[in-house]
């Protein structure tokens, strides 16, 4: 044999071998997909990096099965985008949101910048219209950066049963804190009463660096947005919430909801019609409360709205609006004709362990998730689109004092950055980051269940008193048709209609907004 024909030969058992090799690779799983490393987000201060991709499977070619070319980093690095792959993980083109798909690290809500040291030795005063277990949490983590920071800013929380009234008054004898938590309908009110002030670049420089706009739901965002000035920044968006009876669903032979997508309409329907027997109530709809805001809730699914998009008129009495009330009125007369009144009724009887479906807020959470059969998930998607009512907690200032404002900024960057922890209070963190990290679920497994409802929060526009103009009237309406007392649907909307632009247009005059 000549030395050619031998290195040919010794090629050729190497190649042999290496397919050998890459076989037995496949068959056993496949090479680990490494993931390109994501496009960072610039917002928020420190670089956020999207997840480096997960583990892929390798078909029993042993093709290598990778991530592709790396995640979309938007500001905050909040969408994780992996790329092809032949592998059973890392899949064809899978999305994941914070991290690669398959097993790759999360990516986590950038920092916030360093504190300026206009900021030293401030202290911060917080009031908040937070007086229950929330509140104790709030005034817990203020302390817990009063202790971190190394500025020595000291932030002290004080609950406000009536915090509107003790702001208006604080504000006539010159005596406002520093800062406030504020529900996203008084924000407009309070900038034109003059009690909320402009954040400063200095203050949102403190916040973070950047445009972090992009880790937050569009609707979040914008309230807080007045006549280009922003008054208040983001904190969390409390959804409903469909709270199920998981013992029922078992015996009903009901596959329990998942919490990646809502039900739809006829997914739901079909579980509380089976739900509905032997003594036990399906679906649980009250009065009050429970009505207002699955009408709000409705009216947009089925593509209508509350008011127009700038808010001088209101908009509740449209055909989408009628047939939201009168599905309402259906449902509950067939479901919980007997329920109504103060003090969440619905939710009373869901506690019995004898309603397989409620909808309510989030601060049930704390006691509802003592009882071992209560499931947690997204309220269903009844309509042609997906809106969920709810509100949402924002901060802002009531100084213009720059060190005060430089202060707060430091705090309210810190809090948001860490605001998974804010989650045990039984609020959903709105940061799109923190709302789809896997550390919500270890911290807050319930709040985690809604997550996908962040997005899907519709808020009122940023017009003073423009909820209280609206709900104050169609509150009447509603109660009078779920309670057969108005058999008129259209005519019922159309007179609070009616009354609630007249208080529109009062409202324009008084604070000026015409």
């Amino acid at each position: 044999m000549t030395r050619t024909k031998h290195r040919v030969s010794l090629w050729l058992a190497l190649l042999m071998i290496m397919s050998l090799v890459l076989a037995a690779c496949g068959n056993q799983g496949g090479n680990t997909g490494t993931g390109g490393t994501g496009n960072t987000g610039t917002g928020g201060g420190a670089t956020a990096t999207t997840g480096t991709g997960g583990t892929g499977t390798g078909t029993g070619t042993g093709a290598t099965a990778t991530t592709g070319t790396g995640g979309t980093g938007t500001d905050m690095g909040a969408t994780a985008t992996t790329g092809t792959g032949t592998g059973t993980d890392a899949g064809a083109t899978a999305t994941g949101t914070g991290a690669g798909a398959g097993a790759g690290a999360p990516a986590t809500t950038a920092a916030p910048p360093e504190c300026p040291e206009a900021a030293q030795g401030q202290t911060v005063e917080m009031w908040s219209p937070l007086t229950g277990p929330d509140g104790d949490e709030m005034t817990r983590l203020a302390q817990q950066f009063s202790q971190e920071n190394n500025r020595g800013i000291t932030v002290r929380h004080t609950a406000q049963p009536e915090y509107l009234q003790r702001l208006n008054a604080s504000a006539a004898a010159k005596k406002l804190p520093t800062m406030t938590v504020i529900r996203a309908g008084d924000i407009p009110t309070m900038a034109a009463r003059n009690i909320l002030k402009p954040m400063s670049e200095q203050a949102m420089g403190a916040i973070a660096s950047g445009n972090i706009s992009n880790d937050f739901p569009e609707e979040v965002w914008n309230v807080g947005q007045i006549k280009g000035q922003r008054y208040a920044f983001p904190l969390d968006v409390h959804p409903l919430v469909m709270y199920y009876n998981k013992a029922l669903f078992k015996q009903a032979g009901i596959p329990e909801p998942g919490t990646d997508k809502p039900m739809t309409k006829e997914e739901f329907e079909s579980a509380v019609n089976k739900l509905n027997q032997g003594g036990n109530i399906g679906w649980a709809i009250g009065t009050l409360f429970s009505a207002d805001t699955m009408f709000q809730m409705l009216v947009r699914q089925f593509g209508g709205s509350m008011v127009n998009e700038d808010g001088t008129q209101a908009t509740y009495n449209s055909p989408e609006a009628v047939r939201a009330l009168e599905y309402i009125r259906d449902q509950k007369q067939k479901f919980s004709p007997k329920i109504s009144g103060t003090g969440d009724p619905e939710v009373v009887q869901f506690q019995q362990g004898k309603v397989g479906v409620v909808f309510h807020g989030p601060w049930h959470i704390s006691n509802l998730q003592k009882l071992p059969f209560t499931g947690f998930a997204p309220v269903p998607q009844l309509g042609e689109r997906y809106s969920v009512w709810g509100g949402s907690h924002q901060l802002g200032l009531t100084t213009e004092d720059p060190a005060q404002q430089t202060a707060a900024g430091c705090w309210i960057g810190w809090l948001s950055a860490n605001s998974v922890q804010w989650a045990k209070a039984g609020q959903l963190p709105v940061r799109q980051s923190v709302a789809n990290s896997p550390q919500l679920a270890q911290e807050a497994a319930p709040i985690a269940a809604v997550a996908i409802e962040a997005p899907a929060v519709d808020l009122y526009p940023p017009v003073p008193d423009l909820e209280g103009a609206v709900m104050t009237e169609a509150s009447k309406a509603i109660a009078a048709v779920v309670q057969g007392q108005q058999k008129d649907v259209k005519a019922a909307l159309d007179q609070a209609v009616q009354r609630s632009n007249q208080i529109i247009q009062q409202n324009a005059k008084r604070y000026g907004t015409q």
